[in-house]
Formats: structure tokens, sequence, C-alpha cells
């Protein structure tokens, strides 16, 4: 099956091809970097039982575990239950101090957590795609091109 890079505005939004491709990407994601927080963690272990024990790699081992561990459970992941029957809604967009400014039907001011590359793609074309909030001013952004789905909050200011 060939995935589209960008999401269709036709039919349920967690049906549509590319948000199911979005969501098994981002849990292939996180399974390897679990998986390599476990490695490093029972690297670990094996030099502190070890009789050689190199004294600064072990510590620096169990950080690393430690915080990717914890990045990956901290970090927000969009709710499915959010894109239930919605729709994607094709819209206009720019940057403006830190929140994504959507043009539309119905003008829209999101906090969504990008990085550097994502905001910089997305200054480019200017575009997303966007699920209608819900009551509590919660929804999910995507991009063409980047698959993945941004967790957002409307903003009120």
């Amino acid at each position: 099956m060939v995935v589209p890079n960008k999401p269709s505005t036709e039919g349920s939004a967690l049906d549509d091809p590319w948000t199911r491709h979005c969501l098994e990407k981002s849990g292939r994601r996180a399974f390897g970097w679990v998986a390599l927080a476990v490695l490093a963690f029972l690297l670990q272990l094996a030099l502190v039982l070890g009789p050689d024990e190199p004294p600064s790699l072990s510590p620096a081992l169990l950080a690393f575990s430690a915080l990717v561990l914890g990045l990956n459970l901290t970090r927000p992941q969009p709710s499915t239950h959010l894109l239930g029957d919605q729709t994607w809604v094709y819209v206009r967009v720019h940057w403006r101090g830190g929140r994504l400014v959507v043009h539309g039907t119905r003008p829209l001011v999101l906090d969504v957590n990008a990085g550097p590359l994502a905001r910089g793609r997305i200054s480019r074309h200017r575009r997303a795609w966007v699920v209608p909030p819900d009551r509590t001013g919660n929804t999910v952004v995507t991009f063409r091109g980047v698959p993945r789905l941004f967790p957002a909050k409307v903003s009120r200011g």
C-alpha cells in the first residue's frame, strides 16, 4: 500500500491512511527509543556486576536510560479519541510569537510543541490539516510531508 504524504479531508481522521501511518511510525519510534534505553541499562548493569568497571561509563549509561525513558513517558501523544469521528480540515497557517495561527472558517491560535526542523518546514509550506478542537480546546495538527501528529491546545491569547 502506498502511503500518501498528506491526510485526506474525506471520512474519519482515524480511518485515514496518513493518520494510520503517523500513528504506526510514532509507535515504532517510541519502541526503538525504549529498547535502546533498556539496552543501555542492561549494559550498565553488566558493567557494574563485572570485575573491570569503567568509573565514568556506568553512570552515563544509567543517566541515558533514565532520560530516554523519562522523555518517552512524559511526551504528549495525540489522543485517538480526538480523531474519532472528526475529519481533517485543510487550513493555511503561519507562526507568530511561538504559536501557530490557523486561518480558516474558524481562526485559531494553537500551542504546538514542534521542533525547529518541523517549524521550518511548516513556515515554508504554510499549510496544515487540523481536527476541530474538542470542548476543552485540545486538537491534533499534521503537516504535509511530516509524518507525525502534533497534539495542540487552543490558546486564549
